[in-house]
């Protein structure tokens, strides 16, 4: 049994599951699509600028200054990055019980967790020396190697959520089950 299955934990996460805020997302119309919808387009303006400057990095758009590009795209992708945060949490509030225990959504949290690693590695590493290379030169192998691995750990972190979506899990004990269950008896004394 992991540590987030734990009967503490578990109860924990299926309150979280049934709360207030996670029956308004459920119940209220097209509430959980608008929610999916924001973090699509978060996506979008955050992969989109990262894969860019990643292309950069790479060799592949030489013309694009790294710099100013870097800067550029960075204003556009740390808000982004903000909006996935904030709508990521409440696409996890009303499955919080069922993400609790799925390998999947801790595969991609520990995606995420690289990737910012990886960024941290990239300002340190390289990215603080531009000025040498931003215009001419290529880049430097560590922005290089760490660019690769941004493409490679934010795809991941896509398909990792796409999977979620997929994922085969049992929906959370309600109420209503113990109701449905004696029903039937009900009915059939009358």
């Amino acid at each position: 049994m992991s540590f987030w299955q734990e009967p503490a934990y578990a109860a924990f996460w299926l309150d979280v599951a049934r709360g207030d805020l996670a029956t308004w997302i459920q119940l209220t119309p097209y509430a959980y699509a608008a929610i999916e919808s924001v973090h699509l387009v978060g996506v979008a303006f955050f992969f989109g600028p990262l894969f860019l400057l990643d292309l950069r990095l790479l060799g592949v758009l030489p013309r694009l200054l790294a710099g100013p590009a870097g800067r550029l795209l960075l204003r556009i992708s740390i808000p982004a990055f903000a909006l996935l945060t904030s709508s990521g949490a409440l696409l996890f509030v009303p499955s919080a019980d069922r993400y609790a225990s799925s390998q999947v959504f801790f595969a991609k949290l520990a995606a995420m967790a690289l990737g910012g690693v990886n960024a941290l590695v990239l300002h340190l590493a390289a990215w603080r020396r531009i000025h040498a290379w931003g215009s001419s030169a290529g880049a430097p192998p560590a922005a290089r190697l760490t660019a690769a691995v941004s493409i490679l750990v934010w795809l991941s972190v896509i398909a990792l959520g796409r999977a979620l979506g997929y994922e085969r899990r049992d929906p959370p004990p309600s109420d209503l089950d113990e109701i449905l269950i004696f029903e039937p008896a009900l009915a059939a004394d009358d």
